[in-house]
């Protein structure tokens, strides 16, 4: 297991996180630093006063960062997510990262390609962890695109291409996809779709799709090519949306509110639920719906 110097130097390197937590934000408690060094188990020190909120957008390319990833940290920080967005690479969620920086909620970015060119091992790390986040750590998440389907994969659903099977392995760009603007269907109320109507006009560029729902899971939208555009985690403020939410127009915002609709959500779980001691409605999904059990193909 890393030591808390070694996580702090690598968060510092790949997206400034050493900065949200050890400068700027709050004043530290003093540290013992001689005693902590002479016990060989140096510790990072809680803010004395309250920090400032910090949120985080996983990149789930290859890099530190990718134009994708900061797509969707402006597009949540424009529609009022507070406190600090920030980017790190999905090699570098890990649950002791989570619970040193106890984000307000993490978003995952898009993909760049298929998931079965990723490297098992780190990819397989990634999503173990995810699964911890959401369910033990009660970390709101959202996944856009890639993200949506990260989501599904931590909790053993299946993606793959749209025109093949769960298990069919076909690089981007050969095969038929979904782009541009396409029309989704609510198919279960939930406090997502928040002042919005039954019909969604969302911005769709994607190769696969989930192919078979995680055991639990709601499917709250849907459309004729891909029947699982939008997804919920049975007890958790977890979702995942197919389509590039991060992409919207004052004429046709239905990205924007879904964005700010989870926003609210995390807001209202984090207050009443991450920040109570009680129990009882730990366990209570955001909203009531039938769950998804189903395997499909095509």
């Amino acid at each position: 297991m890393q030591s808390a110097p070694q996580l702090i130097l690598r968060f510092v390197t790949v997206c400034a996180v050493g900065l949200v937590l050890a400068t700027g934000t709050a004043q530290a408690r003093p540290v013992d630093r001689e005693r902590d060094v002479k016990a060989g188990r140096p510790q990072l020190q809680k803010p004395a006063v309250e920090s400032k909120p910090v949120w985080i957008v996983v990149n789930l390319f290859s890099g530190a960062s990718s134009k994708q990833a900061v797509r969707v940290r402006d597009a949540l920080a424009g529609l009022g997510a507070e406190g600090q967005g920030i980017v790190i690479p999905y090699r570098d969620v890990t649950v002791e990262n989570m619970k040193k920086l106890q984000p307000a909620f993490i978003a995952l970015s898009p993909n760049g390609v298929p998931w079965c060119k990723y490297n098992r091992e780190s990819l397989g790390q990634f999503l173990q962890a995810l699964k911890v986040i959401v369910e033990d750590l009660q970390i709101p998440v959202l996944g856009v695109c890639g993200g949506h389907q990260a989501l599904a994969l931590a909790f053993g659903g299946k993606v793959g291409p749209i025109r093949g099977g769960e298990d069919d392995c076909l690089p981007y760009g050969k095969n038929p996809t979904e782009r541009g603007r396409h029309y989704v269907r609510v198919a279960r109320d939930d406090p997502i779709f928040r002042g919005m109507g039954k019909t969604l006009n969302m911005v769709q560029n994607h190769y696969d799709e989930v192919k078979r729902l995680p055991e639990g899971f709601v499917d709250l939208a849907e459309n004729e090519l891909c029947p699982y555009q939008i997804i919920r985690h049975p007890t958790r403020p977890a979702y995942g949306v197919q389509a590039h939410c991060e992409y919207y127009y004052s004429s046709r915002p239905d990205g924007g509110l879904l964005m700010r609709n989870f926003l609210e959500i995390a807001r209202t779980y984090n207050r009443t639920v991450r920040n109570s001691t009680g129990t009882e409605t730990a366990n209570t999904p955001p909203s009531q719906g039938r769950v998804a059990t189903v395997t499909r193909g095509k």
